[in-house]
């Protein structure tokens, strides 16, 4: 993408953002065109305000006029630099305004980035605002697999609750061989009670028990899998999740079930 020429003075805009001096930033916006700033990527001050994760400073140039919802030279908005920080207060301030959560940015969606940096109060913002789950960045890969590959399972925990398809291919690759790739036995379970396939055919035709060794875990575990038919009991607790988009403890209190079964629901016992 083609740089752009510097707005005069958004350099001193930007020092002053990250420097969380407030009444300066005022002064500033009172003096000049705060609106048409932007940087060399096209970048308006409420991007920079929102990497920087400065609250205050998002509320003063929404409130100046600055569009919540422009993107810059990458299609990239304000909402991505709020996932990419992992401010919950930014975030939930953006998406009250109305924001794309699923916008056209060419390096990925703003829950791919607040899950490539682990962030995990503004992906469940993300995920409750209706964010792609199985939305591929330029690379191929959805935030599922990110999730897996970084071992972040507080997150894969809430792509599964959302919706994401654990069966989801890139390059014919599910999540479940990256897990095996990785002798992850924890993460194999774990996509497996949300029904991922046992024995999926990658480009190179095998199946994730073949990146595993012989008497490891993850290799007991999927070779269980693989001779296992599943219990009524999981297939009951699948065909729920499919009803209800979000699982979580809030909704099963109002069905007043024992509170091991709606741990066992909720996907907290596996």
């Amino acid at each position: 993408m083609c740089a752009l020429p510097s707005s005069p003075g958004v350099v001193t805009f930007i020092r002053v953002i990250e420097s969380g001096d407030l009444g300066e930033l005022l002064s500033l916006v009172k003096q000049t065109d705060a609106v048409c700033a932007r940087d060399a990527d096209n970048n308006t001050l409420l991007h920079h305000a929102c990497i920087a994760g400065n609250v205050d400073a998002v509320k003063l140039l929404i409130a100046s006029g600055l569009h919540a919802n422009v993107g810059n030279v990458d299609g990239h908005t304000p909402l991505c630099d709020a996932a990419l920080n992992g401010s919950t207060e930014i975030v939930s301030i953006l998406l009250q305004c109305g924001v794309n959560v699923n916008p056209p940015s060419y390096w990925g969606s703003p829950l791919m980035y607040a899950t490539q940096n682990e962030r995990l109060g503004a992906m469940k913002l993300l995920i409750d605002a209706g964010a792609q789950l199985n939305s591929p960045d330029r690379t191929g890969l959805c935030p599922l697999h990110v999730a897996v590959q970084k071992r972040f399972y507080a997150g894969v925990h809430e792509l599964l609750l959302g919706g994401a398809d654990p069966n989801y291919r890139v390059r014919l690759t599910t999540p479940l061989h990256m897990a095996a790739k990785q002798g992850d036995a924890l993460m194999a379970c774990y996509l497996l009670a949300h029904g991922a396939h046992p024995r999926p055919f990658d480009m190179h035709n095998r199946t994730p028990l073949d990146y595993t060794s012989k008497g490891s875990l993850v290799y007991a575990v999927l070779e269980d899998a693989q001779n296992q038919v599943p219990s009524l009991q999981a297939l009951t607790r699948m065909a729920f999740r499919a009803v209800l988009r979000r699982l979580n403890k809030e909704d099963l209190v109002s069905l007043r079930l024992p509170q091991c079964l709606c741990d066992y629901m909720a996907f907290s016992l596996l």
